[in-house]
């Protein structure tokens, strides 16, 4: 066995520099008083970072569950709110030309039914009273989002749940909210800009050569400098791998806006597809992050920016959107050498289904899960690279399904995006099959995020099935389905009855409602004593974390609310 790795050093903060800090700290430092990994993070204090991720996907909460964070701390530091779905609006049309909408819920009735999967009932027999789509049939989140309810009771703590939710948040304060946990539990946090990249004859990285603080060595470097790519891209060489082909927008515009109203904050992201790409909606708790993801080859900045502002109406009034680039795709190699990239570094695909934190876990998961000595084994290497592309390419088929089945009429855009545009092989034998069985997620298929249920909601809301009659619905009864769908909307209006308003929801968690919240458990659980001010758990030599600037020190100022009585029992981390 080679030398073991005794230092990790991430280079970019943001959201994918500081989750992967505070995740490394966490899983190897936790239980070893002695010989701690040290963990450097290093980051530029002139180089903005870009906010990812201000809507989620329901792994989240489970993430921050695993970091021992209060949730009810994270929703007061971080402005978040609930999300129980996604709204897509305008994405297609019915017979008339009118737009259409459905929601994408996270939470579902997918029990068996005969057998058999309950979809081949909706689609042979319909939904209850006219109703056209499956997620208002199969999911009781989508009641509850149109009645603008909360995903829990007032009487349940941290990451307790009536219903399945991810959340939105403020990116550049959760950041924030990392870092601070971070640092407390022993991350090295340097503030420098990296000027050189230095390599050894073998090709690894060596050191990097910092401006104030000089030659930083390097036993094993994680990349979080976003889209530059820094070291995986601009000093090891690896190439990125292009999704336009399969994907056309490559511009956003991003603003943040008031609330109308925020008693009536939706528990739901938003998206609304206009004439060149879509708009975003992420109702935080004290205001909206909205934005236009869109096709330079359709229209212009200047042309972009007018059809968002007239979206946005009186709300958009002052607001002054600015064009950047988007980079859709990933890197042909994510681990290289001694370098391991991590968030948009690594790859990115366009935010409609709110995957960017969900990649960076995952990555974050596979490092520890493969995770090397000082000879780099080329076997760890390779099944890295291989799950991130696996990752990465069924992230792309589901957003690439998005579009591939439109039926607008009234814009070139999204003809071409159905017409023109190159679907994914992967994709394509999927679609074949979707022609003769449903959508399958059984014990023997690999599934990153997307399961049946979310083919099933986007394939149903685009008539994907109008004209398939399926062999497996010889075998199904049409009296299964009526108690099926009796039972679930009995279900549904049991809980939208006992859930209360998301608003109140959300001022209770944060403990500032006229509501008795339930007991909040402690921020770090049966780990409070191994990460007090006074750990010496991952924290080098002087026995306190450091911020260097400009080859000063200073001991971070870091304060948390009084540690209370835990419900939570977050004492044996577990990575996945």
């Amino acid at each position: 066995m080679s030398e073991p790795i005794t230092e990790i050093t991430i280079v970019g903060g943001g959201t994918a520099g500081w989750l992967t800090a505070a995740f490394l700290v966490r899983y190897m430092n936790a239980n070893k008083k002695e010989s701690p990994t040290k963990i450097t993070l290093i980051e530029s204090p002139n180089v903005p970072t870009i906010g990812v991720g201000e809507a989620t996907v329901p792994s989240m909460s489970d993430l921050l569950r695993s970091l021992a964070i209060s949730e009810r701390e994270f929703f007061r530091r971080c402005n978040a709110s609930f999300k129980l779905g996604v709204r897509f609006v305008n994405w297609s049309h019915d017979h008339k030309g009118n737009a259409t909408s459905f929601i994408h819920p996270f939470d579902g009735n997918s029990a068996q039914l005969g057998g058999q999967n309950p979809a081949y009932h909706f689609h042979k027999f319909g939904g209850p009273n006219g109703k056209r789509n499956i997620d208002d049939v199969l999911s009781a989140s989508v009641g509850a989002i149109r009645a603008k309810r909360g995903p829990k009771t007032l009487d349940q703590g941290d990451y307790e749940k009536t219903l399945n939710y991810a959340y939105h948040l403020d990116a550049g304060k959760f950041a924030e909210f990392l870092r601070d946990i971070s640092i407390e539990r022993g991350v090295n946090h340097v503030l420098d800009d990296v000027e050189a990249v230095n390599l050894d004859e073998k090709g690894f990285v060596s050191s990097l050569t910092l401006q104030r603080n000089g030659e930083h060595p390097i036993q094993l470097v994680v990349d979080c400098t976003g889209f530059k790519g820094v070291i995986i891209n601009e000093a090891l060489g690896v190439k990125r791998q292009d999704y336009s082909k399969y994907l056309l927008n490559n511009r956003a515009l991003a603003v943040q806006i008031p609330h109308e109203d925020v008693t009536q904050i939706e528990p739901c992201t938003t998206s609304t597809a206009l004439g060149a790409g879509w708009v975003w909606n992420v109702p935080l708790f004290n205001r909206v992050g909205t934005g236009y993801v869109f096709s330079s080859d359709f229209r212009s900045d200047d042309e972009a920016i007018a059809e968002f502002l007239a979206h946005l109406g009186p709300r958009g009034e002052g607001a002054e959107p600015r064009a950047i680039p988007v980079h859709i795709g990933g890197m042909e190699k994510t681990w290289e050498k001694n370098c391991i990239a991590i968030g948009l570094s690594a790859g990115f695909i366009e935010p409609l289904e709110s995957t960017a934190i969900y990649m960076i876990e995952n990555s974050i998961k596979m490092l520890l899960l493969n995770f090397p000595d000082m000879s780099f084994p080329a076997s760890l290497a390779r099944r890295f690279n291989e799950t991130t592309d696996r990752m990465m390419e069924s992230i792309r088929d589901f957003i690439v399904l998005h579009y591939c089945i439109n039926n607008r009429q009234d814009s070139e855009y999204w003809r071409v995006a159905r017409e023109e545009m190159e679907i994914p092989d992967s994709l394509a034998e999927m679609l074949d099959e979707y022609q003769h069985t449903l959508p399958l997620t059984t014990p023997f298929d690999r599934t990153f995020l997307f399961n049946r249920m979310s083919f099933e909601t986007v394939l149903f809301a685009k008539d994907y099935f109008k004209d398939t009659t399926f062999p497996a619905e010889r075998f199904i009864r049409k009296e299964d389905w009526v108690k099926r769908v009796t039972q679930m909307k009995n279900r549904e209006k049991a809980l939208i009855k006992k859930l209360p308003g998301h608003y109140e929801l959300l001022t209770a968690f944060r403990g500032e409602g006229t509501a008795k919240p339930a007991a909040a458990p402690n921020p770090y659980g049966n780990l409070a004593a191994a990460y007090s001010s006074k750990a010496t758990v991952g924290v080098p030599m002087g026995g306190q974390p450091t911020v260097m600037f400009g080859g000063q020190s200073a001991k971070p100022n870091i304060s948390f609310k009084p540690k209370e009585k835990s419900k939570s029992d977050f004492s044996e981390p577990s990575i996945l």
